[in-house]
């Protein structure tokens, strides 16, 4: 239950982008001007616009006709300073888990700094011994503005427990020794998650102005935390492949 109940909180951040999707188009006026951009309101009482992030209102009497806008096969034009992406993926390469190939499900929210680099944040879902919640940062930067780019991107963040750790610790040990103390067999570890990072590389590919999906693969490092009674600590570190397919929204 509290998996599907992540999933569902996870699958909630793609509305907005669902909501921003809109036809290119152009505004040719009666004064003789001539408008390109987002199409956003086209009807009897108005026609309203968005041409490289301004929004323009004209009276339906003010308009000559809105024809579609012939795009170039190759060619993006850019005129969102932000974009959503969602991702599904495994992490691989590692057996000291008892998932060989954990699941991964991420959300990011991301804005524009600087030409075709941007920053963002997000959150996301991952499926270990334990469940965890993934927060973290990124930074995102696209090699070229076309419909068919690479790109490098870069996570960094925090891996929060979202269930009791399922882990259990058998250590071989001298009895005659009293001066450490170990965990009993029958007794289960505190998950307390940990840090991450995972840069990648990858490609992205626009089937609109507002739509398009991408691949990556990358190279993630994070740790798993465990607590125990009596101040016992156990730290793991995991170094594994990353694999995602995703898509995009703006």
């Amino acid at each position: 239950m509290k998996k599907i109940l992540i999933m569902i909180i996870a699958g909630l951040f793609l509305l907005p982008g669902y909501s921003q999707i809109s036809r290119k188009a152009v505004v040719y006026l009666k004064s003789g001007a001539v408008i390109k951009g987002k199409l956003l309101i086209n009807d009897d009482q108005r026609v309203k616009i968005n041409s490289s992030g301004n929004e323009w209102v004209f009276k339906a009497s003010e308009v000559d006709s809105v024809k579609a806008n012939p795009k170039s096969t190759r060619e993006r034009e850019q005129t969102q300073d932000y974009f959503f992406d969602t991702s599904f993926g495994v992490l691989l390469g590692n057996s000291g888990n008892n998932q060989s190939a954990p699941f991964s499900f991420t959300s990011s929210m991301n804005y524009q700094i600087l030409d075709r680099l941007y920053v963002g944040a997000g959150l996301g879902a991952e499926f270990f011994d334990e469940s965890y919640m993934p927060v973290f940062g990124q930074v995102h930067y696209k090699f070229r503005d076309t419909k068919f780019t690479p790109f490098f991107n870069l996570q960094a963040g925090y891996e929060l427990a979202l269930e009791d750790g399922n882990r259990q610790h058998y250590v071989n040990y001298s009895s005659s020794s009293s001066y450490i103390y170990y965990p009993q067999t029958n007794e289960k570890l505190n998950a307390e998650g940990g840090f991450l990072i995972n840069p990648s590389v990858g490609f992205e590919r626009f089937t609109s102005d507002n739509f398009g999906w991408f691949f990556s693969f990358g190279y993630r490092h994070h740790q798993l935390n465990y607590s125990g009674e009596k101040g016992y600590k156990l730290e793991t570190n995991f170094s594994r492949l990353s694999l995602k397919i995703g898509f995009i929204f703006n």
